[in-house]
């Protein structure tokens, strides 16, 4: 079963210990840490998170009226404090510190830790792997978009006691930042689903991209960890042969790689689910996914290895995959009368937005293809070029286009004439409610962006527009 999050609960002299403090004179009991006052409860600690536009130190005395009953500040506190408190010279690292204390009594206590990272598909790889994994173990995993410096150890201390698997996703748009985090998780296992051009613009290439995912390899044991990727990624496929690697390596392939132990086949789509066969040794067992893309046998690969590496049978691990849902803005699907939407909008990279694309025409199945784009943020120097490429993998895709964002003549440049390119959202949804008014041919719309462009906005806006009000407000309060 996948576990609900409780908050850690431990001794107050043992998180001295861990930040390298001294004891209190008398020990207390913390049961919670929290950064944000708003969810401090009797018992919790209040760990003063900085930045440029906040200073948590200042919410020291808000906290204790609270609840809290310690805190951990990097300022002395500008009242005096009713409860004791500890200054550290930064609380983002301190925050790290007890994540990191935290997770190793989880881990002495029988718990193993699988760390998982990628250009793109990242969540649906996790997602997928804790369900299938949730068939035989009690699981807990990231929830949300907490996969970073600060999201990486909230989730850790709110791992209940009980949880056997901890499956930790670990997100990246600069150098060194998969490096801290598992220095954090020091994953017993992790996969790394692909090395793609997100976030090229800070990194400055894709080999750079490919060495900041390898970084998740620093904080693993090599005497007993193992690290899983897919054949098919030509950076990952490179691995193997590195000299030193600090892990064991699996890899799964979804086109016959030889080097590969785990193998799919007999791949078939329909507008509604992906079968395929897998192969593991002499073994073989049919998956029935209930989704499209064929980036998603990929992903199922991977969370069927990590099954596998876990001690599950492959016939158990296949046969969960059947009732796998992707979670919300990832390829969700909503039908409103003939529109059928694929609301995919959590995030857009070009390796991601070629998949999205690639997966509307098993979708659509003769209806009309309709592709409704926003920018993909943090391309840098690459931006231009990668929006012209995907304009032109759209006129292929889609019967309409409408794009949106910064680069929205770069969509233009590559598609051509015929299309709707807005610099501003509002503009597009304008234009794509009219045209949707009296339209009454079947239509899949594939609707994706980045994250910033919060695309969730055309959504609403057509829900509304064509009558169906219970959609709109699901998504926004319009």
């Amino acid at each position: 079963m996948i576990c609900a999050p409780k908050p850690a609960v431990v001794q107050a002299n043992t998180v001295c210990q861990w930040l390298q403090k001294p004891a209190f004179d008398e020990d207390f009991t913390i049961t919670g840490f929290s950064t944000d006052t708003r969810t401090i409860t009797a018992g919790s600690c209040f760990i003063a998170l900085k930045g440029e536009s906040f200073n948590g130190n200042r919410y020291a005395q808000a906290a204790v009226e609270q609840g809290a009953v310690v805190c951990i500040l990097s300022e002395m506190p500008e009242t005096p404090l009713s409860v004791p408190y500890l200054l550290v010279e930064d609380c983002v690292k301190a925050y790290g510190q007890i994540a990191t204390g935290y997770l190793q009594m989880l881990k002495a206590n029988g718990v193993k830790v699988i760390g998982i990272t990628g250009s793109s598909g990242k969540t649906t790889v996790k997602d997928m792997t804790a369900h299938v994994l949730a068939k035989g173990f009690d699981v807990y995993c990231t929830e949300g978009n907490h996969n970073n410096h600060i999201g990486l150890p909230y989730t850790i201390l709110h791992t209940p006691m009980e949880a056997r698997l901890v499956i930790l996703e670990m997100g990246m748009n600069h150098k060194g930042e998969i490096s801290y985090l598992t220095g954090i998780a020091k994953p017993d296992m992790a996969v790394i689903a692909n090395v793609g051009t997100a976030h090229i613009g800070n990194l400055g290439s894709q080999q750079a991209i490919f060495a900041a995912k390898m970084e998740i390899t620093e904080g693993m044991d090599p005497e007993h960890s193992v690290l899983m990727l897919p054949a098919e990624d030509a950076y990952l496929a490179t691995v193997g042969q590195r000299d030193a690697l600090p892990c064991a390596l699996r890899y799964s392939s979804r086109t016959g790689a030889s080097f590969a132990k785990l193998h799919a086949s007999d791949i078939t789509q329909t507008a509604e689910e992906t079968r395929f066969t897998v192969t593991y040794g002499d073994e073989t067992a049919t998956v029935t996914l209930p989704m499209t893309g064929i980036h998603n046998v990929s992903n199922s690969l991977l969370a069927i290895d990590a099954a596998l590496a876990c001690g599950m049978s492959l016939q158990t691990a296949a046969a969960a995959l059947g009732d796998f849902v992707p979670g919300a803005m990832r390829s969700e699907r909503i039908t409103m009368g003939n529109l059928t939407i694929v609301q995919d909008y959590y995030n857009a990279n070009p390796e991601a937005m070629g998949a999205s694309l690639a997966a509307l025409q098993t979708i659509a199945q003769g209806a009309k293809r309709i592709a409704v784009l926003g920018n993909m943020n943090e391309l840098g120097a690459y931006a231009a070029d990668a929006h012209r490429a995907l304009g032109a993998l759209v006129r292929e895709s889609a019967d309409a286009a409408y794009f949106c964002g910064v680069n929205c003549s770069d969509f233009a440049a590559g598609y051509g004439d015929g299309c709707y390119a807005y610099p501003e959202q509002s503009a597009l949804i304008t234009q794509l409610c009219a045209d949707l008014q009296g339209d009454d041919a079947k239509a899949v719309m594939l609707i994706k962006g980045s994250r910033g462009m919060q695309m969730e906005k055309v959504f609403a806006a057509i829900a509304k527009a064509i009558g169906c009000t219970e959609c709109a407000s699901d998504c926004l309060d319009l």
